[in-house]
């Protein structure tokens, strides 16, 4: 009975001490607005407001959690597409975390309409940054890019500009796998203790 109970009072200590892996999604994000062609490719759902052609205080299409998984041309409405630019997008969220990861969902349709994934994704941070070049996937089929950041320290807010191979950048969603915080060592010290109080108090049972 005793190590049943101290089993599971260590287990509950490492429980409590252990990050997990999560889906996490900014509170806001800021950008340009996307552009016009053939369609209107602007983010349509963006809950903030729009100043000068940028986005700022609010989330929508790229966070919505809809990913298109046709081209451009046959799904417009998901996409968010900029032409002849580099947008930057900056990512806010409602505290820092340390993140494993973060996939932009590109369309790449071997050059119709001028459309291919990006060149490269730089990200710009207060704890640090670096590129990270796309690759151009033979199936001209919409791709996951996913960019490992488990290397950084937590971030709260961070920025990355989207460096094009052609004319157009189509995006449908960007999705972000971070560590949930760890409870307090306090609280799980506390279970601990209460279990080997409980313990404690079987044994003085057994003598009595």
């Amino acid at each position: 009975m005793k190590q049943t109970i101290l089993a599971g009072a260590l287990a509950l200590f490492s429980a409590a001490g252990a990050a997990q892996a999560v889906t996490v999604t900014p509170v806001s994000y800021s950008m340009p607005q996307g552009g016009t062609g053939s369609y209107a490719y602007r983010d349509d759902s963006y809950s903030g407001t729009s100043s000068g052609g940028i986005l700022s205080g609010g989330t929508g299409d790229l966070t919505d959690g809809v990913i298109a998984t046709q081209n451009w041309f046959t799904t417009p409405g998901l996409y968010v597409g900029w032409l002849n630019r580099a947008p930057t997008i900056t990512w806010t969220f409602d505290q820092a975390y340390k993140f494993n990861s973060m996939t932009f969902w590109f369309d790449d349709s071997n050059g119709a309409g001028a459309v291919r994934p990006p060149n490269a994704v730089v990200l710009t941070s207060a704890v640090g940054g670096a590129s990270y070049g796309v690759p151009d996937p033979a199936s001209g089929a919409p791709f996951a890019f996913t960019i490992n950041l488990s290397g950084y320290d937590a971030m709260s807010s961070f920025a990355t500009r989207i460096e094009p191979r052609s004319q157009w950048i189509m995006l449908s969603e960007v999705t972000f796998d971070a560590e949930l915080p760890v409870v307090p060592l306090p609280a799980s010290a506390l279970l601990l203790g209460g279990a080997l109080a409980g313990l404690g108090a079987l044994r003085r049972r057994k003598r009595g």
